[in-house]
């Protein structure tokens, strides 16, 4: 079994506290060396937007300054692993934004909206994908994203929309037949589903790739659905998780880094320099926290 050597993981330190964003640092500052985490709250706050919402290139990848379901969901990621409750005024504000675009027709949220294409944007955030009827499934993701979020700060969202997107949800999964992809079944998974778990790790099995020289291109790597061993996936997936662990091990840069897989295929590519400059602290980082939680970080 591989760990990060202790020379590794201080390159990895330097790179993030010499070149990650503000937010990156912060939340590095505080994760693994005991920082306050006012910091890494204000940090985020540099996305949010007046209506509650977050954009502004939270996800790189989308660089729109208008809110999104993408950059808001983003958000409630961070505020969820930060512990944030419900009183937290960042957390009130992306909870009531995301329930007043609930759209019932999905039912759920669209990731982009209708004028994204008129900011710089990965190609798979294209309107083309996102618009009704185009290939999206948006039940699955962003909706698992949002329902695990609304559940878990249930206070501030409508028990209806709760309950019937849960139940939307559930019928939709147990019907899903296909390759769903790494993002949404880790997304999926998060949703306190008894009715779904089975299925879910079915396809999590269908779905992950296993073979080490397919994992340089954007797929469904191990650690993608399972990112650290209290996933609900990492159980069903643990000698894939192994396995994806060592080789992850390999792959840091030699600035203490760890490169993102994919690119905007020619697309704005004086934004995709900085978006990919941006996902090398995320990335980094999240390399780091799963290291970590694995056990496979070398002690100083």
């Amino acid at each position: 079994m591989k760990k990060l050597s202790e020379p590794s993981y201080r390159r990895a330190r330097d790179f993030l506290r010499a070149q990650a964003r503000p937010l990156e640092r912060a939340l590095f500052a505080h994760e693994f060396e005991a920082a306050p985490v006012r910091p890494v709250l204000d940090a985020l706050a540099a996305f949010r937007n007046a209506d509650g919402g977050f954009g502004g290139a939270l996800e790189p990848d989308l660089r729109m300054p208008a809110s999104s379901a993408l950059a808001t969901a983003t958000a409630l990621d961070v505020l969820r692993e930060l512990g944030a409750d419900h009183t937290e005024p960042l957390v009130c504000g992306a909870v009531a934004w995301a329930v007043e675009r609930f759209d019932p027709e999905v039912p759920g949220w669209r990731y982009v909206p209708a004028d994204v294409d008129a900011f710089p944007h990965a190609p798979h955030w294209s309107w083309e994908l996102h618009r009704p009827g185009g290939p999206w499934d948006h039940l699955v993701n962003p909706g698992a994203r949002f329902l695990s979020h609304l559940s878990h700060w249930h206070q501030l969202a409508p028990r209806g929309l709760v309950e019937s997107l849960s139940r939307a949800f559930e019928k939709h999964v147990m019907a899903l037949t296909s390759d769903v992809g790494g993002d949404s079944l880790g997304y999926a998974a998060q949703v306190e589903n008894d009715a779904t778990r089975a299925k879910l790790r079915e396809l999590a099995l269908a779905t992950v790739i296993r073979d080490p020289a397919a994992w340089t291109s954007y797929c469904a790597k191990p650690l993608k659905l399972a990112p650290r061993p209290d996933s609900p996936l990492a159980e069903c997936l643990a000698p894939e998780t192994a396995l994806n662990l060592d080789w992850e091990i390999d792959q840091q840069a030699p600035d203490g880094s760890w490169l993102p897989n994919w690119d905007w295929q020619g697309h704005h590519p004086e934004h995709w320099e900085l978006a990919r400059r941006e996902w090398h602290g995320e990335l980094t980082l999240g390399a780091l926290r799963s290291f970590r939680a694995y056990g496979r970080l070398e002690p100083a």
